[in-house]
């Protein structure tokens, strides 16, 4: 697939934020449905119910399959080790959805990965549309941060954690503090926000 540089393209970059059990995986997992093209960095196993999906355990085989897919729902569940090299395989394959999971664990607050520095910050251009999910925001690289288009905050537990996410969403911490399981905030790239909650499946009608 050749692909075209289109400076045109708006950033499409969300950081999904929560302790274990606010739904942040689920709601992601709502998001990508239509995907054609999708890449998920999955170190801890839990895409594998995505409807055909393909699963790799080594990433120079990933890129291979990458590399003759137009099309193709595709997931690592590698090394941490492996994020670097996944982050260069996914931007060179373009127009596409990337859902890392953990990014706590691969990034520091300090340093963004060179390669995933470049897939947050020159993503964009190349139609590349990212999911950023962490239970530890305040411990993830502040390139993503600055390049957020949408921020959505689930239950946290942590104060610092809180405290942090209000402060790049400009609100009250105590908007976070008082969420419930499942309840999420969102603020935007035009400075609006919502509120909903994570939701399973369709209630019967009467």
């Amino acid at each position: 697939m050749s692909l075209k540089v289109d400076t045109s393209l708006k950033a499409k970059i969300t950081i999904v934020t929560g302790s274990s059990g606010s739904g942040k995986s689920a709601w992601v997992k709502q998001q990508i449905t239509k995907a054609t093209r999708l890449a998920v960095w999955d170190v801890d196993d839990e895409y594998g119910d995505i409807r055909g999906i393909k699963t790799f355990y080594n990433v120079n085989e990933l890129a291979g399959a990458l590399r003759r897919s137009k099309v193709g729902k595709f997931r690592l569940v590698g090394e941490f080790g492996d994020f670097d090299l996944f982050c260069k395989i996914v931007f060179a394959w373009g127009v596409c959805t990337c859902v890392i999971e953990e990014l706590a664990g691969v990034t520091t607050p300090a340093k963004a990965p060179k390669n995933w520095h470049t897939l947050v910050s020159r993503g964009r251009k190349r139609g590349i549309t990212i999911y950023a999910i962490t239970q530890r925001p305040s411990e993830s690289d502040k390139t993503i941060m600055g390049n957020a288009s949408t921020f959505h905050a689930g239950r946290m537990n942590r104060q610092q954690d809180r405290v942090y996410m209000a402060k790049e969403m400009d609100i009250p911490v105590s908007d976070i503090a008082n969420l419930k399981p499942l309840e999420f905030i969102e603020k935007y790239d035009d400075g609006t926000k919502t509120a909903g909650i994570v939701r399973f499946g369709r209630k019967k009608s009467a």
